[in-house]
């Protein structure tokens, strides 16, 4: 193949010098051909292939590449094959003598992905929503925690709804679905998702699902359908994804410092509706303009919300808990030793005996811990005053400093210890900021008993109980009332006429 400067030599002996083509042939031992094509291109040369360079060693294993790659499409991500594996396996298994770089480069060929490209598409009102999760990490009192982001988005309108939570369990999925068609105020009639295994049981052929009971129950409530993507075909839903990326960066940049997640979600829930003011693409309305329009084509919300909770049978202990999910939570002790009922939601665990709430916790995510609330063991502590001081429940309550103070003037008087059930038990009357007060207070007075502090609840709480505050100011409004002197000289006739009688 020619070089660049042979060409230059040629054009220069023929064009500048006149020299015939045969000539130069005869000088410089090129051919006619040769030198003809250099005097129609300044082009620089590309030597091409008239065929493929044969590579006998790749060659002989190429059909059993191209058929690992084939099973790969079926198999999950994790579980396919890496181009060092193939090159194990065809050493292994066909006693393959090339190098591994020779295997790497030919598979990276083959998995050269086409360039992205997308069909435009259009939805109509009020037929579809898309839902996926995403996750993000707050500040929660100081501390770095990694939550779950409840993503939901009308296709039509773009209508979000974006909500937390501590897990993804499929109490949190019900909840938040239930929680966005109430924030919608009705129902889209096709739902996409992943296969997600809080929704599906089972995937099985084409689009055909088996469903998490569950789930069907919340379909079934609700009466809208649910769209599965194919497996590992999250583009399919691109407008949720989106969204998750788009709170990503828009709602929990910077990272949020939060006292609570009930602070954090009612914060989204006024992003979600300032949204409303975003402009639809390719459309002059508004998100909440189309979605007037979206909302009316919708299912309608039934009368009553669904109950997004698992029901559990379980039997409280002699320490009167009961265990889920290797967490104790305590119940009052009227309810010790007895079959219970446990409502687990996606945030609460909720305990009845029949159809009668007796607890309440905040569910706890970790393991083996104890939920004990003091309150479920006042009445034994009334009758078993000295198990106080030792008492769990109290130990995890972490009462105010004036407890303590006024647990440790009780303990060291005859019957102090129930006297301080008593105050505890005043939390059952009074709210707790008012019981605190009159604590407060009596410790100023020097008044560390029960009856003083209820008295000066009392006296918060019920007008007949209050003191009058009078002003002794100059200009007081007070009137002043005069009362006339009573006549002690009667007490003297009355004397005078007994020494007559005698």
């Amino acid at each position: 193949m020619l070089q660049m400067a042979n060409y230059e030599f040629i054009r220069k002996q023929h064009i500048l010098l006149g020299k015939p083509i045969r000539q130069i042939s005869r000088e410089t031992g090129y051919s006619r051909q040769v030198i003809r094509k250099a005097l129609k291109s300044t082009e620089i040369p590309v030597y091409q292939l008239s065929k493929p360079k044969p590579k006998p060693v790749i060659d002989s294993v190429k059909p059993i590449i191209l058929e690992w790659l084939r099973q790969d499409e079926q198999a999950p991500p994790k579980q396919r094959h890496t181009a060092t594996r193939m090159y194990q396996r065809l050493v292994d298994e066909y006693g393959f003598t090339g190098g591994e770089s020779t295997v790497r480069r030919y598979v990276r060929q083959l998995r050269v992905s086409p360039p992205k490209a997308f069909v435009p598409l259009d939805f109509p009102p009020g037929r579809f929503a898309q839902f996926d999760w995403g996750e993000v990490t707050v500040l929660l009192h100081g501390k770095q925690v990694k939550v779950q982001v409840f993503c939901m988005r009308c296709t039509y309108s773009r209508k979000i709804f974006v909500k937390t939570f501590f897990h993804q369990k499929q109490e949190a999925l019900l909840q938040g679905h239930v929680d966005a068609f109430a924030f919608f105020g009705a129902v889209p009639q096709i739902v996409t998702y992943d296969n997600l295994t809080t929704a599906v049981k089972k995937v099985l052929e084409g689009k055909n699902r088996e469903e998490q009971e569950r789930f069907v129950q919340l379909r079934a409530h609700y009466l809208f359908e649910s769209y599965f993507c194919d497996p590992g075909k999250g583009h399919q839903k691109g407008q949720v994804e989106n969204l998750v990326k788009f709170a990503q960066k828009q709602f929990f940049t910077p990272v949020p410092n939060i006292s609570s997640l009930e602070e954090l979600n009612h914060f989204l829930l006024e992003k979600c509706i300032s949204y409303e003011t975003t402009t639809v693409p390719r459309s002059s309305l508004t998100v909440g303009e189309a979605f007037v329009q979206e909302q009316q084509i919708m299912l309608s919300l039934p009368p009553q919300p669904l109950d997004c909770c698992r029901v559990l049978s379980v039997k409280s202990n002699t320490l009167s808990m009961v265990h889920v999910e290797k967490n104790a939570y305590s119940v009052p002790v009227s309810h010790a030793s007895r079959e219970l009922t446990c409502k687990v939601f996606a945030e609460r665990i909720e305990v009845y005996h029949g159809n009668k709430l007796i607890a309440e916790h905040e569910r706890c995510l970790e393991r083996g811990k104890e939920l004990l609330q003091y309150d479920h063991y006042l009445d034994l502590l009334l009758i078993r005053p000295g198990a106080v001081l030792y008492a769990r429940p109290l130990h995890q309550a972490g009462l105010p400093p004036i407890y303590q103070q006024f647990l440790e003037k009780c303990r060291h008087r005859p019957g102090g210890m129930k006297e301080f059930v008593r105050l505890l038990l005043l939390h059952r009357e009074f709210d707790a900021s008012l019981v605190e007060e009159s604590l407060g207070e009596a410790s100023q007075k020097g008044m560390f008993q029960y009856d003083a502090v209820r008295q000066l609840l009392f006296q918060r709480t019920l007008p007949e109980h209050r003191l009058p505050q009078l002003s002794l100011a100059e200009d007081s409004s007070v009137p002043r009332i005069q009362v006339k002197a009573p006549d002690l000289n009667q007490y003297n006739r009355l004397l005078q006429k007994r020494s007559v009688v005698h």
